[in-house]
C-alpha cells in the first residue's frame, strides 16, 4: 500500500535592505519569499490523498477570503520511501512514540 506525506509552505514577507532599516514597521526593501516545507498529515493512504489535498485548498481559500492573499498557502503530497520502521507501518515500534 502507497502512503503519502502531506505538505504545506507559505510566504513570508522578508527584509531584503543590506542595512535592515524598518521604519514604523516598514522595510526600506523586501520582497515575498516561499518558507521551507512542513509536514501536514503522515501516513495519508492514497485513496485519501485528493481529498486531503482539497480540504485544506478549500481551508486556505478560507483564509486568504478573510485574511488576504498573504496567508496564501501551497500543497503537495510526497510519497513516503518504502523502508522497515515507518511509522505508517501497523508492525512498526515507533508508531506509538
Amino acid at each position: 500500500m502507497i502512503e503519502y506525506t502531506l505538505e504545506r509552505r507559505n510566504r513570508v514577507l522578508v527584509n531584503t535592505d543590506p542595512q535592515r532599516r524598518c521604519y514604523n514597521g516598514c522595510h526600506f526593501s523586501s520582497e515575498l519569499q516561499w518558507t521551507d516545507w512542513v509536514v501536514l498529515e503522515l501516513c495519508v493512504k492514497e485513496s485519501k490523498v485528493d481529498s486531503r489535498i482539497k480540504f485544506w485548498k478549500d481551508l486556505n481559500d478560507y483564509a486568504v477570503e478573510s485574511r488576504g492573499e498573504s496567508a496564501r498557502s501551497e500543497f503537495r503530497a510526497v510519497k513516503n520511501p518504502p523502508f522497515d520502521g515507518h511509522p505508517c507501518r501497523e508492525d512498526s515500534d515507533t508508531r506509538d512514540r
